[in-house]
């Protein structure tokens, strides 16, 4: 099983997880066999990428159960909507469902800890604003989690990550979304969202202060050098520094209409250059150590120039996951299956992961499944 973009889908592809549509309904189940009709309606439908049998048993890697199950994934997108739109509307938020909505995530991941590294693919597809702030929400919660903290303030930071981007339904929808580059004017007019999220935080009563904080400080830096107000290292909550975290993972390794998602890989080498400028680097080696840098089924190459599939994770050891060899250097495929748990050796390394062209062409060289 890997994940493949929806442009680079091909026929005769087999879906190894069901498709839902942002009301829960399915569109297509496990098992499907891909034609050109349903790449489209995929394609049509702005479903970014999906999860395929390749149809060959050394690339086919079973994926561990989702952390957040699909169940919670359809009512927080459910419940965050109508609670932006109330709030859009009137100012107000309806509290009990975002309470409702952090606590059914809270329980996922308490449920799953030992296999949060696997907190991957959360979002779905359609409003990014909403599906973000889900995805945020849920890693916000995992470092959370990680440091041990109390159910109260499990709680604050979930609800504080979930209500990160409130203030963006005060801006204008050509800003929000468009799919050009934002002009100086209008970056400075997006930048108003955390100020507006504070403001609206604030008129409601049953909400603590806490999720205020999250909101305004986001965008602060651990060097001061961010905004609305140049906060600098302790001085930012500790909430929003994580929030800070995994508002930026998400957004790397999320499809826009202006760019394609990162490699989860590709967002470690782009955020370790921000440690002590942008993040808190205690809070981010945690959260590297426990989000799944390679993803089980990400084919790596390694540093004999040979290739590999990763195979399992453990939590602590997310960059020396255990593979399965491919094929050499020369694209001569390896006989028989033979794994090696990278963390317990020091010969072999991953150097770099594979996109979804070099796969096709890994699988063409070794002479493995062809598509049309």
């Amino acid at each position: 099983m890997q994940r493949f973009s929806t442009c680079n889908l091909r026929v005769g592809m087999t879906l190894a997880r069901n498709i839902y549509n942002v009301d829960g309904k399915m569109l297509l189940a496990v098992g499907t066999v891909l034609d050109q009709q349903y790449i489209m309606k995929l394609k049509n439908l702005s479903i970014p990428g999906v999860y395929v049998h390749l149809g060959d048993q050394d690339f086919d890697v079973e994926l561990p159960e989702e952390v957040l199950s699909e169940e919670t994934k359809i009512l927080a997108t459910k419940n965050l909507f109508r609670t932006f739109q109330k709030c859009q509307l009137t100012n107000n938020l309806d509290v009990k469902k975002v309470q409702k909505t952090t606590q059914t995530i809270i329980e996922n991941l308490l449920q799953n800890k030992n296999n949060v590294h696997q907190l991957t693919d959360v979002r779905r597809y359609d409003n990014y604003t909403f599906y973000h702030s889900i995805s945020v929400c849920a890693l916000a919660t995992m470092l959370g989690i990680l440091r041990g903290y109390s159910p109260k303030r499990l709680s604050e930071v979930s609800i504080g990550a979930l209500l990160h981007d409130v203030g963006k339904v005060k801006i204008s929808p050509n800003i929000l979304n468009k799919p050009e580059k934002l002009t100086d004017e209008e970056m400075q007019v997006m930048k108003t969202h955390s100020e507006e999220g504070f403001k609206t935080l604030r008129k409601n009563r049953e909400l603590s202060v806490v999720p205020m904080h999250v909101a305004y400080q986001h965008h602060e830096k651990f060097d001061g050098t961010g905004y609305p107000r140049g906060l600098k290292g302790d001085s930012i909550h500790e909430y929003a520094r994580i929030v800070a975290i995994a508002d930026v993972y998400d957004a790397l390794t999320s499809d826009r209409a202006y760019k394609k998602a990162c490699h989860p890989y590709e967002a470690y080498k782009i955020m370790i250059e921000m440690v002590n400028s942008h993040f808190d680097p205690e809070l981010f080696e945690l959260f590297f150590n426990h989000v799944a840098v390679f993803p089980v089924g990400t084919t790596v190459m390694l540093n004999d120039g040979g290739y590999a599939i990763v195979i399992e994770i453990k939590n602590g050891e997310t960059f020396t996951p255990k593979v399965k060899f491919l094929a050499d250097s020369n694209y001569n495929k390896v006989s028989g299956e033979v794994c090696v748990d990278l963390a317990k050796q020091s010969q072999f390394f991953i150097t770099d992961v594979l996109n979804d062209v070099e796969v096709f062409d890994l699988l063409d060289r070794t002479k493995h499944v062809r598509f049309a």
